[in-house]
């Protein structure tokens, strides 16, 4: 059988952030949309309601788009790009960077690396140096040592906001605004009642799952759908593990709270509660083409050069 003929089953890409500028992330507008008329032209851009039944062709195959975390530039920058040349997608939203002047723990971590002009900040009465060629070990260690802490993640949210510079200190209001700030609740609610687009449920607050306790865990859980179901006014069906990060007990309370899929990233099971993502963090077309091809079996060391800003600790590979 021809190559261009072999049916598939679809991809499902994941991006996170498309900021118009990006100082810490590596596809803006101009790349999101030069990626989006890519795919447009090699692919068959599904919605998630087609996923268990929809099939490509290895030349020619059926993608599913996903963004994470919710970040308002997705409302302000993606959103109107999909609109424009007619893209169905799927937004995973954590509730806690939508209230104004909260942000989500990563991208604090983010924006320190990028943008704070001292030589160290203390953590726990430890001095972690960020001069120079010291930074990028130095936000490795600081990750380390918030993610250490319990409870998980009331205690490094607590950790960052009482002993950490406060980001407004050394970031622009315009680069929050574009890079670290959550979708408003009106903007929430008028991408769920768009019929291009659905919501997702991604926690409350962005943890590890496992590392929360059982009861933690549920609330990040039921609670983030609740949230969003009460804004959009619509049922919330989709979950996405944040940082791809789950197991058994984390499958059953997402079955639970009835979410009908749930997604994760790399190397994770097939079932309906563990589909598999793609993760995007390259502009480049070459990159993306690559991804399509050769689906989830890219191999990691091919794929790290073009991880621009994005650490393993905080993002699942793919």
């Amino acid at each position: 059988m021809a190559a261009e003929t072999i049916s598939t089953s679809p991809l499902v890409l994941m991006y996170h952030g498309v900021p118009r500028g990006g100082r810490a992330q590596a596809i803006n507008g101009r790349a999101f949309e030069r990626h989006v008329l890519f795919l447009k032209r090699n692919c068959t851009l599904i919605r998630p309601e087609q996923y268990a039944s929809a099939r490509g062709s290895l030349r020619h195959p059926a993608v599913l788009l996903t963004f994470d975390d919710g970040f308002r530039n997705l409302a302000e920058v993606a959103a109107p790009i999909l609109r424009r040349y007619d893209v169905p997608a799927v937004f995973f939203v954590s509730s806690r960077h939508c209230t104004p002047g909260k942000y989500l723990w990563f991208s604090y971590l983010k924006m320190l690396g990028a943008c704070f002009p001292g030589e160290g900040v203390t953590l726990n009465g430890k001095l972690v140096r960020l001069k120079g060629t010291e930074r990028r070990t130095g936000i490795q260690q600081l990750t380390s040592m918030l993610l250490a802490l319990a409870p998980h993640p009331h205690a490094m949210y607590a950790a960052i906001d009482a002993q950490l510079p406060p980001l407004e200190s050394f970031v622009s209001e315009a680069v929050l605004a574009d890079e670290c700030a959550g979708m408003t609740e009106d903007q929430v609610r008028e991408l769920g009642q768009d019929p291009l687009f659905t919501i997702g449920g991604h926690t409350l607050d962005h943890p590890y799952l496992t590392r929360c306790s059982a009861k933690e865990a549920e609330r990040q859980i039921s609670e983030n759908k609740t949230w969003l179901e009460r804004v959009t006014r619509r049922t919330c069906d989709l979950f996405a593990y944040p940082l791809a990060d789950f197991d058994r007990n984390t499958v059953e309370q997402c079955r639970r709270v009835r979410f009908k899929q749930a997604f994760g990233v790399g190397r994770n099971g097939v079932s309906q509660f563990a589909i598999r993502r793609v993760g995007i963090y390259s502009a480049s077309l070459t990159v993306l083409g690559a991804k399509l091809l050769c689906r989830h079996y890219l191999p990691t060391q091919l794929i790290a050069p073009w991880k621009q800003g994005y650490e393993p600790a905080l993002y699942g590979a793919s």
